[in-house]
Order: structure tokens, then C-alpha cells, then sequence
């Protein structure tokens, strides 16, 4: 039963971040909405209401059929139009931002719900449509049911509006790296809720682990804890994964490992596997990882001489500062607990050093010649190191990468104006005192010191 569950919510996962899910929903919900409705009309409901409201009871029969004609034509005209514009949305999306934003487009709630009022009021209309003529009705035409479908078609009509505004507003740079710097924040904060803290001592003194071969490839996204951690405690095993989620796994080679060795290890790797989504697209609310891969994409890109926008790579930065400063608050590794406080499961995260490594070299490496983007990478920097005196460990890693920033300046950068202002900044860290040794400022040309 419980591996079912989980299979069920990974399909669930899968159909729910599709672009098609909230358009069948919807269009279900209009096409029973149509059936109750033909249904009441069966009962006479337009007589009894003719005489009370007479001007929402279409009588005439010609009349009816020609305004629902003209609803259908319109809304299918509407949808073909929406949906070719969603496709060119994202097609201009992965051509000047980056194809790991997509994702994110597509599964735009707001944009899913337009498209299903269309859908449903083409199907809804189309569904009176076929009943316009039954010999089944108390009054001589559904006018009530045509009424409504009037109705919907103005719905529809200020829905397109929005869809317009909404979806010239989504490809908007700025917006999308506002929503994945939101959704990594989101994801970030869930993950500081559930995390254990510090290892507690003794929970690595394991020393004959046995190694669980995986059996099938893809993407290790995303793991059921819960289930995972009872399968551990029904076999009294310690569970280990070997990597950190977000990694691709090779069908075959070693992708965790348990405590001891287990008679039934083929059932017991069977049982884990129905445990785990191999989801392949990256989606940030799977991953937080993938928020940040995202968004030093995006200032990549944004760098890059076709699209030559340092201001959206500045924009990017600032929101990979603030994540980061909020990753730290995270353990390296991580541990879960069962019911009796007994450790079952162990996941290592990505390392805080690697994390800054994947979101400032590719940053540093297309914007070296820049020193406005370098000074930022400085900048970013310094902002980390407030938080130095509560997060000691991870003085390395920013000391390591404020010297590979000044490496690349000393390489690209030759104007002694922006030398001086990268300095400037050099000493503001310095002063913060949390670096040893203290950063070196850069060399001035010996012309600019001649003048």
C-alpha cells in the first residue's frame, strides 16, 4: 500500500506540473456544469423561468443557434491563438534566457486556469450545441443553458485580457528570476524546517556498509522520507545515500548504502525504488539546487555577447546572494530519526563550497572583463562574510573564491579608475577581519602611477 502511495504521488507530481493539467480539469468540470444544466432544462427549468426573468430566455430558435455558433468559432480561435503564443513564449524563453526556466513557464498556474475557462466554454457551448434540438424539453429551446454559455463567452473575454497581460509579463527577465528566487526561498526555508541540525556523534560509526546497486537510471530528484525511513526500521537497517539528490544515477553502480547486508536485498532495493522519483525535468519546488543553477544561468546568458545585459546579471547575483546567505543556515548532512529516535536515514547536501563554486565561477568566468559584475562577485561576498562569526566553516570556501575573483581582475581588468574601485571594495572585506590571510589588493599599472 505504501508503495502505491508513493507511485501515485509521483505521477500526481508529474501530471500536476504538466501544462495540460488544470485545462482538463477545468474542461471536466464545464462539461458535467453542461450536463446538470441540460439535465435542469429536462425539468423545465427555462419555463418556469421565462415568465420571471423573460430577458435571459432565448425563444428563438434560429437565434440561439447562430449565437452559439459564433461562441464556439470565437473561443477555438482563442485557444488556437493562446496556445501559439505560449509556444513562442517559450521558445523566445529558451533562446535568450535559459531552456531550464521552461519548466517553470509551463507550469504557471495562472496561464493553465486561462486556458481551461477556454477549453470548457468551447466544450460547454459545444454540448448545448448537440442538445439544441431535443424533444425532451418543457420549453421549446434550453435558453437557460444558452444563457450561461453568453455568460462564459464574457469570461472568457477577461480572461484573454489577463492571459495577454500575464503572459507578456512572464517573459519578462526580471520576473522570472524573481519567481525562481522565490520558489529556491521557499524550498530553502522547507528544508531548514525539516533539518535535524549537527550530526550527533557516532552517527558515521557504521563500518561494514553494504553497497545498494541502483536499478534504473535518471535523475535521483526527490525521495519519500517518511516511507523510506519505516522500510529502514521494518529491516533495522541504516540507510545511505552516496550523493547528494539532484544527481544522476546509472542503473548498476552503487547509488547508496545500507548498514548490513540483507537476505532479501532485491526486495528490499524494489521496495526503496518505488520510493524515489527519477522526475527529469528540474524543477526548482522539487530541488532547490536547481533554483540556483537556474539563475546563474540566466546571468550567463544574460552576459553573453548576443544578448549583452550586465544589468539582469547584477539583478541575478543579488538574488544569489541572499540565498546563499539563507543556504548556510543548512547542515552539510543531513539525518532522520524513526518514531523511537533511532537513525535510519542519512543525505549528504550539496557542499556549501561546490554550491558557491557552481553560482560564481560560470558568473566570474563570462564577466571577468567587467568590473561592475566583479566588484558584485565582491560584493556578494562581503555580504556572506557578515554572517562569518555563526558560520566559521565556511570562511575557506569564500576566502578560496574572493581569490579566484581577484586572480581573473588582475588578468582582465587594466584601467587603473575600475582597479581602484575593485580595491576599495578589497578593503572593505579586509576589515571585516573574518579572512586569514587578508585578500591582496590589486597592482595599479606603473603609467597610472606616473601620471
Amino acid at each position: 500500500m505504501t508503495n502505491l502511495l508513493s507511485r501515485f504521488r509521483h505521477a500526481f507530481q508529474f501530471i500536476v506540473t504538466s501544462i495540460g493539467f488544470y485545462p482538463t480539469l477545468i474542461s471536466l468540470l464545464f462539461f458535467a456544469l453542461a450536463v446538470f444544466t441540460i439535465y435542469l432544462e429536462t425539468q423545465g427549468l427555462s419555463n418556469s423561468l421565462k415568465e420571471e426573468m423573460p430577458f435571459i430566455i432565448i425563444t428563438h430558435g434560429e437565434t440561439a443557434t447562430m449565437i452559439l455558433s459564433s461562441i464556439a468559432t470565437g473561443v477555438f480561435s482563442l485557444i488556437v491563438f493562446s496556445f501559439t503564443m505560449v509556444m513562442l513564449v517559450l521558445n523566445q524563453a529558451s533562446s535568450n534566457f535559459s531552456p531550464r526556466v521552461i519548466p517553470g513557464l509551463i507550469s504557471s498556474k495562472s496561464n493553465q486556469k486561462v486556458l481551461g475557462i477556454f477549453m470548457g466554454t468551447l466544450i460547454y457551448t459545444l454540448v448545448v450545441m448537440v442538445n439544441i434540438r431535443s424533444e425532451y424539453y418543457d420549453a421549446d429551446l434550453p435558453g437557460l443553458a444558452v444563457f450561461l454559455a453568453m455568460c462564459f463567452t464574457f469570461l472568457c473575454l477577461a480572461s484573454f485580457v489577463y492571459f495577454i497581460h500575464s503572459i507578456s509579463t512572464a517573459i519578462q527577465i526580471d520576473n522570472i528570476l524573481e519567481s525562481i528566487y522565490k520558489v529556491t526561498l521557499d524550498k530553502l526555508r522547507q528544508e531548514i524546517e525539516q533539518d535535524e541540525g549537527v550530526v550527533p556523534p557516532g552517527a558515521s560509526e557504521v563500518k561494514d556498509w553494504h553497497p545498494l546497486k541502483s536499478i534504473s537510471s535518471g535523475y535521483l530528484q526527490e525521495i519519500d522520507r517518511e516511507p523510506i525511513i519505516k522500510l529502514c526500521q521494518k529491516h533495522d537497517v541504516v540507510l545511505e545515500f552516496l550523493q547528494p539528490l539532484g544527481q544522476f544515477v546509472v542503473k548498476g553502480i552503487p547509488f547508496a548504502r545500507i548498514s548490513r547486508k540483507l537476505e532479501r536485498e532485491a526486495d528490499f532495493c524494489q521496495a526503496l525504488n518505488s520510493h524515489i522519483n527519477y522526475y527529469q525535468e528540474e524543477l526548482t519546488s522539487l530541488n532547490y539546487l536547481y533554483g540556483f543553477k537556474q539563475i546563474t544561468e540566466s546571468a550567463v546568458k544574460a552576459l553573453s555577447p548576443g544578448i549583452n545585459d550586465p544589468g539582469t546579471a547584477i539583478r541575478a547575483i543579488d538574488y544569489l546572494t541572499d540565498l546563499l546567505v539563507v543556504r548556510m543556515q543548512l547542515t552539510e548532512e543531513k539525518v532522520f530519526h524513526d518514531e523511537e529516535q533511532v537513525l535510519r536515514l542519512r543525505l549528504d547536501e550539496v557542499k556549501f563550497a561546490d554550491l558557491l563554486s557552481l553560482c560564481l565561477g560560470p558568473v566570474r568566468t563570462y564577466g571577468k572583463s567587467d568590473p561592475i559584475i566583479l566588484q558584485r562577485l565582491l560584493h556578494l561576498l562581503q555580504n556572506v562574510l557578515f554572517l562569518a562569526p555563526d558560520f566559521r566553516k565556511y570562511i575557506p570556501a569564500l576566502h578560496k573564491e574572493a581569490l579566484l575573483v581577484i586572480q581573473d581582475a588582475a588578468c582582465s581588468i587594466h584601467n587603473p579608475g575600475d582597479i581602484e574601485l575593485l580595491n576599495n571594495k578589497l578593503r572593505e572585506m579586509n576589515a571585516l577581519e573574518a579572512l586569514h590571510p587578508k585578500l591582496p589588493l590589486l597592482k595599479v599599472p606603473p603609467l597610472a602611477l606616473m601620471s
